[in-house]
């Protein structure tokens, strides 16, 4: 009596024999065993080809997976910031200031777009005190230079996280110098709410970075505090 099925509805895994054809059972050569169909089985020359045993690898699967790993999917990049606050958003992801380390890093980072600015400022003073235009471009170069010491070598040798993108001292400022200023200058006021709000410590933090990263805000919340504590407020 022939045994009944394990289960119905299972089908079984019949082993295919690699000297008999997958389409035709035909007996094939030894050459012909050894080359395997990417389904798993072996051909002759005539159903070898994937449409002549209906083969059931996902070819055009494969093709997708080729493509994307040839061209992979380019991330877009800085320059396609379509604005001013998203390019400032960019800025502040590469220029973290969560921990200890990146508050110091991002510190000297600011001092040297500010050493860059004075440094560019002065050579404009000098070139029209002297008649020399030669001095603007000689004292911003030096300006980067001191720059680039002070926001890359320092942190380095201090084993402080450095990054720089979207900034002065990144390739970005020379498609977009404006908004790598406006980044730079928008940090500035960051670290100035940092210091007057004594490190997020004090009774000016949540007055000052619940408003707008504006000057004016900055300058009247500070005024408007010092007038409340000079009328005897206490500072909680």
């Amino acid at each position: 009596p022939m045994a009944a099925d394990a289960s119905p509805g299972v089908a079984k895994e019949i082993e295919q024999d690699d000297r008999k054809c997958g389409k035709c059972s035909r007996r094939i050569s030894l050459v012909e065993s050894v080359m395997r169909c990417r389904c798993g089985l072996v051909f002759c020359e005539r159903h070898r080809p994937p449409e002549s045993h209906e083969c059931s690898f996902d070819w055009q699967q494969m093709q997708r997976q080729k493509l994307s790993r040839e061209n992979p999917q380019v991330t877009p990049g800085v320059s396609a910031a379509s604005s001013l606050a998203a390019f400032a958003q960019r800025y502040e992801r590469y220029h973290p200031v969560a921990s200890r380390k990146e508050r110091y890093a991002q510190l000297l980072h600011t001092l040297a777009a500010l050493t860059v600015v004075v440094m560019a400022l002065r050579g404009i003073l000098m070139a029209l005190w002297h008649g020399r235009f030669l001095y603007a471009p000689q004292q911003l170069v030096l300006g980067i230079l001191a720059g680039i010491t002070v926001a890359w070598a320092v942190p380095q040798c201090l084993a402080l996280p450095c990054s720089c993108r979207c900034c002065l001292f990144s390739w970005e400022v020379l498609a977009m110098p404006h908004w790598c200023l406006a980044a730079e200058w928008e940090q500035l006021k960051e670290h100035l709410m940092f210091a007057l709000s004594a490190g997020k410590s004090n009774c000016l933090t949540q007055r000052l970075y619940d408003g707008p990263r504006t000057m004016r805000h900055i300058i009247h919340t500070v005024t408007e505090r010092l007038a409340e504590l000079a009328k005897g407020g206490s500072c909680g």
